[in-house]
């Protein structure tokens, strides 16, 4: 069985991710950049951070949307990745606990409910 934490071995720390995060959303303000449509802005930054886009898509993607970044969201993701980190939860169960939090903040229950009723 895998180690729970072989996804940091090749990757970098919270305060590293921390800080190209904010490095990605400097960039993305600079003129050369700032005006660029998306597929073109995520282009041109991906070469400036090559190592973090690739090993990092999901946040990569998410520093490049247009809108304010949500640092609420990455500290507490951040967190949770501490907590496997020191062994005091295992990523399967941080998983489950993150996808059960985003799923009650972000899912509108009442709304599927609805379209099963219209679709019968």
């Amino acid at each position: 069985m895998a180690d729970n934490k072989d996804f940091i071995k090749d990757g970098l720390g919270n305060d590293e991710i921390i800080e190209t995060i904010k490095a990605i959303l400097k960039r993305k303000q600079e003129s050369d950049v700032k005006s660029l449509k998306d597929m073109k802005k995520f282009e041109k930054v991906k070469v400036d951070f090559e190592f973090f886009a690739d090993r990092y898509p999901m946040l990569f993607d998410l520093t490049l949307r247009d809108g304010e970044f949500d640092w609420n969201s990455l500290n507490y993701f951040l967190m949770m990745r501490q907590k496997i980190i020191d062994d005091k939860m295992t990523s399967e169960d941080a998983s489950v606990k993150v996808g059960k939090e985003w799923f009650d903040k972000h899912v509108d229950v009442s709304k599927i409910h609805k379209n099963k009723k219209h679709k019968k």
